[in-house]
């Protein structure tokens, strides 16, 4: 029998049936008319300033596996002294937010360089679509993991993934984010372009525990009549 829930836990299970995901089910098929709906709905339905869009987005499936493999290569924390790499780049399909600088209506650009991408409305655009992208996606039953630790002096940008990109410099992208189905590995990930299975650990599944938010109260501020 149909049970009807209502909205409100509609929304509950929804935001508790994603998570940050790094290990990914290649065998399983993620099609593209699945990714071009919930672009579509990004599109139609995330906020940005005027809707004049200050991001691009760039979806990847696996047809290029060297590109893939670049990114995976340059999504590396190399701060860390093991050389934490991220795994969330080798999901079924990939997304990635650069920074965009639209066709002015009523603004003059032209005396603007390149760090205006870094200025404020796209990277509150980019927060806005990517929220709602992990949504659309969890609404599909998908995962998703996001990916910020980029290196930009990684040597394949100039030779590979700029050029692939339509880009023409590294700091142009801003965020990156695996959307797909999740592997029931424990430990790793398969990366399709050496043929080879990358440590990922499950155990990470929630990060509360290993990186806990600070207290509301720390960063919330209410103003209210009591």
């Amino acid at each position: 029998m149909y049970q009807q829930i209502s909205e409100g836990q509609a929304w509950n299970n929804l935001i508790n049936s994603r998570w940050q995901t790094e290990r990914w089910d290649l065998n399983q098929t993620v099609t593209k008319e699945t990714m071009q709906e919930i672009i579509d709905e990004v599109h139609a339905r995330a906020p940005c300033k005027q809707n004049q869009v200050h991001y691009g987005m760039h979806v990847l499936d696996w047809s290029d596996t060297s590109l893939r493999n670049e990114i995976f290569e340059m999504a590396v924390d190399r701060d860390n002294p093991n050389h934490k790499y991220n795994p969330q780049t080798l999901s079924n399909w990939l997304v990635v937010f650069t920074g965009r600088i639209p066709q002015p209506i009523s603004y003059d650009y032209s005396e603007r360089n390149k760090d205006l991408l870094y200025l404020g409305l796209s990277s509150v655009e980019i927060g806005l679509a990517s929220y709602m992208l992990i949504h659309s996606a969890a609404a599909r039953g998908l995962q998703s993991g996001f990916c910020r630790c980029l290196d930009y002096d990684y040597e394949g940008w100039e030779a590979e993934i700029l050029p692939k990109l339509g880009l023409e410099y590294p700091d142009e992208v801003q965020l990156l984010v695996g959307i797909g189905i999740e592997s029931d590995s424990e430990t790793e990930t398969f990366n399709p372009h050496t043929n080879t299975w990358v440590e990922s650990l499950k155990s990470l599944k929630y990060k509360w525990d290993i990186e806990p938010k600070p207290p509301q109260d720390e960063y919330i501020n209410w103003y209210v009549q009591i």
